[in-house]
């Protein structure tokens, strides 16, 4: 502004100086002067501390090694446990773990984000997931060979109680023929998945049955008639393609059991059309046709007399021992750890 001198760097040196003069540096504080006693002094310090340091060593060294060989390590040890194992030190934790500020450490642990995301990463890591999965898929499998072990006895059990009645010798050893209780069992899994998969279409075409034909009074009976009537057909469509395709149901896979020839060999679609008309045959006189699989030697009922069939074990760990076992196709047994993956060619 006019009238205004322009500041210099007197003014800033007044300012940052409250007394005038101009500002001084600070000069190097040199150290103090040691006499040479004092010198000498610290010289033999550093000598003794050089000199001992190696006999402190062998000195600690030597004491642990006797404490070793005494025991004296053991001892301490031992007591520090019996301190740990004792009532005072489990009272004493506990007492320390019900305290208000305890509680509140774990509150806020655990009411943490980083603590969430601990949580989230390790619900979300490869390794979990695989842990759990094959958890699930060992508790199945434990689960399928309690059920095949209960049916084979049960099977055993029936024909022991059948060869009583009968009047005839028990058999010695368990045969290769699956008996009636595992048929049987099966025959009820494969119903379930039966069941479960015409509910919905069976219910669906009765109620358009009904709406179709006006059926009011009667639509109720219309319904259950064509519900009958479907899962019988469904029934024939379904034992049918899993006997041409596979040789066996769900409900045998689930019990491992299959169907061969008399011969051992594979059911030709033919015999497998037969087998179900003998199905149907064997159960019109109120299931007495299956009657042959507990009265038999080969546990055969109509069916399987009038295809040539017979139903077999198949589970490698149960039935493997059996009279007559043949691996089914497809079957590799497990390779012994360290042994080569191809055979060794002959020289």
């Amino acid at each position: 502004m006019p009238g205004q001198r322009d500041s210099t760097d007197a003014d800033f040196e007044e300012v940052l100086d409250p007394e005038p003069g101009r500002l001084e540096r600070p000069r190097p504080v040199s150290p103090p002067q040691r006499s040479p006693v004092e010198q000498a002094a610290d010289g033999l310090i550093d000598l003794g501390v050089r000199v001992a340091s190696p006999f402190v060593r062998f000195g600690w060294r030597t004491t642990r090694g006797v404490g070793r060989r005494l025991g004296v390590n053991d001892a301490v040890e031992r007591q520090v446990d019996r301190a740990l194992d004792s009532d005072t030190a489990a009272r004493t934790t506990e007492r320390v773990l019900d305290t208000q500020a305890a509680n509140q450490v774990w509150e806020k642990v655990l009411e943490s984000e980083q603590a969430q995301k601990l949580v989230e990463r390790v619900a979300e890591a490869p390794e979990v997931r695989s842990a759990i999965t094959s958890q699930g898929l060992g508790l199945l499998a434990d689960v399928r060979q309690t059920a095949r072990r209960a049916a084979r006895s049960v099977d055993d059990e029936l024909e022991r109680l059948v060869r009583k009645a009968l009047r005839r010798p028990a058999r010695g050893h368990r045969p290769i023929y699956a008996g009636g209780g595992t048929r049987l069992l099966a025959i009820g899994v494969d119903a379930l998945v039966l069941s479960g998969i015409l509910l919905l279409i069976s219910t669906l075409l009765a109620a358009l049955l009904s709406i179709a034909f006006s059926l009011e009074g009667e639509s109720t009976a219309v319904a259950i008639a064509f519900g009958a009537a479907a899962w019988w057909f469904g029934a024939g469509i379904y034992l049918g393609l899993f006997w041409v395709l596979a040789e066996r149901t769900p409900g045998m896979t689930f019990f491992a059991l299959r169907i061969t020839t008399v011969s051992g060999g594979r059911v030709g679609p033919r015999q497998d059309l037969r087998r179900l008309l003998g199905f149907a045959l064997a159960l019109i006189p109120f299931g007495l046709g299956f009657l042959g699989i507990l009265t038999s030697e080969r546990r055969r009922g109509w069916h399987d007399r009038y295809a040539d069939t017979e139903v077999l074990y198949a589970d490698p760990e149960l039935d493997s021992g059996l009279l007559g076992w043949a691996p089914p196709s497809g079957y590799a047994p497990p390779r012994p750890l360290g042994s080569p993956s191809r055979p060794a060619r002959e020289r």
